[in-house]
């Protein structure tokens, strides 16, 4: 994973070296290029498409290599659709035209080398940075994004109640929407039959020097009740178990009531034990 970080940091450089010169000079820069910017028009085009979007996917390469493993993973197959793309049209171009300047072969060069380098770093990426949510025949378990909030909150909402808790709040519909939306701080796993979603797992994602990186907490485990006692329950649980490994997650952490036995033998038989700690919690807000 180091190296496909490094990969992407270094290929973010040069789409962010362009972009800035041609935000800044377009003229000059250019001229350097053997192109002709005849009018105002032309120098706005160029700040455009040259030096802002070139500005954007080195900003994009880059925030892809802060991520966690499924980020990294979607970088770098956007690192080799950038590269790609920009070296194949100079191999188009060679076809039609011939050989182009020096700084022409030296930047083709130079695409050619990153988008080695972009498929070196692929083959050295885990096998499970992407999971395969296995599941039950007729069962689907997928990753929820934004777009699922209104598919999802009622079965939150089901879980609140049935373990007491408050629901229906606007808190609540907040709080899925923001996990939703920022996949750095977790994920949630919707489960369907029949198209219809009966269940979900979420994960939240936390960072521990005990622990040497990344830990985890299965927040919430819902299954409604007409479904259960199938073993649905296990697959989600397994499920979230291999998104957290392609997350890079070393210890994963959960909660059970003690008057609910059924999901703690559940998590014992999925080889979770009691750590003989106490969990203490302080409210802040």
């Amino acid at each position: 994973m180091r190296f496909a970080r490094f990969v992407l940091a270094a290929s973010a450089l040069p789409f962010a070296a362009f972009g800035l010169a041609f935000l800044i000079a377009p003229q000059e820069f250019a001229a350097h290029l053997g192109i002709a910017l005849m009018n105002a028009t032309a120098d706005n085009d160029a700040r455009a498409l040259y030096g802002g979007l070139q500005l954007a996917c080195g900003a994009l390469l880059a925030l892809a290599a802060r991520g966690d493993a499924v980020r990294v993973r979607a970088g770098l197959a956007a690192q080799l659709a950038l590269y790609g793309g920009l070296a194949g049209a100079r191999c188009v171009s060679l076809a039609f035209v011939g050989a182009p300047s020096a700084l022409g072969l030296a930047l083709h060069a130079g695409e050619l080398f990153a988008l080695g380098l972009g498929a070196l770093a692929w083959r050295t990426l885990p096998r499970d940075a992407s999971p395969n949510f296995a599941a039950p025949p007729g069962i689907a378990i997928e990753r929820a994004g934004p777009n699922h909030l209104a598919e999802l909150l009622p079965l939150v909402e089901a879980f609140q109640r049935e373990e007491g808790y408050a629901a229906g709040d606007p808190a609540l519909r907040a709080a899925v929407a923001a996990l939703l939306d920022d996949p750095g701080s977790g994920s949630v796993l919707i489960a369907r039959e029949a198209g219809r979603a009966f269940g979900y797992a979420a994960l939240c994602v936390g960072f521990s020097i005990e622990f040497r990186g990344r830990d985890a907490f299965v927040d919430e485990l819902y299954v409604s009740p007409d479904k259960r006692g199938r073993g649905l329950g296990r697959a989600l649980l397994r499920a979230l178990e291999a998104e957290a490994c392609a997350r890079g997650v070393r210890k994963l952490h959960l909660e059970v009531e003690q008057r609910n036995d059924a999901a703690r033998a559940l998590y014992v038989g999925e080889g979770f034990t009691p750590n003989g700690r106490e969990l203490l919690s302080k409210p802040l807000a």
